[in-house]
């Protein structure tokens, strides 16, 4: 069997750091520094693309620009770590993860089973009302609301829903919350008619990949007499929580307590799950 012979030569050419390769443009030498902001304000996509064009381009744009444009998209340039991979940050730049609200459909404005699994709806079944009716507005200052007015609504009977957060999926990748530990912030406003007193009730989960609980808040509250017909807060914040977070799992629920048919229960509004932008990197590894 004969064998096969490559008889061309090929020198592969090495990259030369002191060299102009890759800063001359249109026949204009462009300084280093100039290059790296022109491609800040390049869009996530474009940039990409534009690691292929030369060595050069690529190590600027990965061990500089991703890291300086997540920066800019927070407002927070002295977080971010040189030692964080380039796909970290990209990522960020692309899901933006942080200061936003990652449960959806957060206030019934999609109905009532969208996004979310409905465990119990006893009575006369969960509803949405818009506005709220038997209590104030909601609050129009809190962003959450989007200006609008919309409410889950309970019943008589024990009303109880849940909603999974895929962190991955929302651009919280492992390396982001094993290594940068994100403080995780979750909210709910809640409310009951003046005519009828009602029962609150959140529960939130840290999970692992395999559902398994790193850690929970709880929170229940008969709302009678003067906490009835005003709108309240519950909140907590998630610190240190070590590796292996994976998912959220947000419940809430309640029911009326003086059984009336129809929907006189506890109200809920503008479900909330953020990450915080990490303000320290003492953590931060390789």
């Amino acid at each position: 069997m004969g064998q096969f012979h490559d008889s061309s030569t090929t020198t592969r050419v090495s990259y030369d750091e002191k060299s102009d390769n890759g800063l001359i443009i249109s026949g204009k030498y462009l300084p280093e520094e100039l290059l790296a902001e022109i491609f800040c304000y390049i869009d996530y996509k474009s940039l990409l693309h534009c690691q292929l064009v030369c060595k050069r381009w690529k190590t600027l744009i990965q061990t500089y620009v991703w890291r300086k444009k997540a920066g800019v998209s927070f407002n927070r340039l002295r977080f971010f770590n040189k030692k964080v991979p380039w796909h970290v940050y990209y990522l960020i730049c692309k899901k933006k993860p942080f200061e936003r609200n990652l449960i959806k459909n957060h206030s019934g404005e999609y109905g009532t089973q969208k996004y979310w699994k409905i465990l119990s709806q006893g009575g006369d079944r969960w509803k949405v009302e818009n506005p709220p009716i038997g209590v104030p507005p909601l609050p129009n200052n809190e962003l959450v609301f989007e200006g609008k007015q919309f409410c889950f609504v309970t019943s008589y009977c024990s009303c109880s829903k849940t909603q999974i957060i895929d962190l991955d999926v929302e651009g919280l990748t492992s390396y982001v919350l094993d290594n940068l530990q994100p403080v995780i912030v979750v909210s709910e406003w809640y409310s009951c008619r003046w005519d009828c007193p009602a029962i609150y009730e959140c529960i939130i989960e840290l999970l692992r990949e395999d559902n398994t609980v790193i850690d929970s808040f709880n929170f229940r509250d008969n709302i009678e007499g003067e906490k009835q017909n005003q709108w309240h807060q519950v909140s907590h914040e998630f610190r240190n929580y070590g590796p292996g977070l994976r998912k959220i799992c947000f419940y809430h629920g309640g029911n009326d307590q003086l059984f009336w048919a129809g929907h006189y229960g506890s109200k809920m509004a503008g479900a909330c799950v953020y990450a915080k932008i990490p303000t320290c990197n003492n953590n931060i590894s390789q």
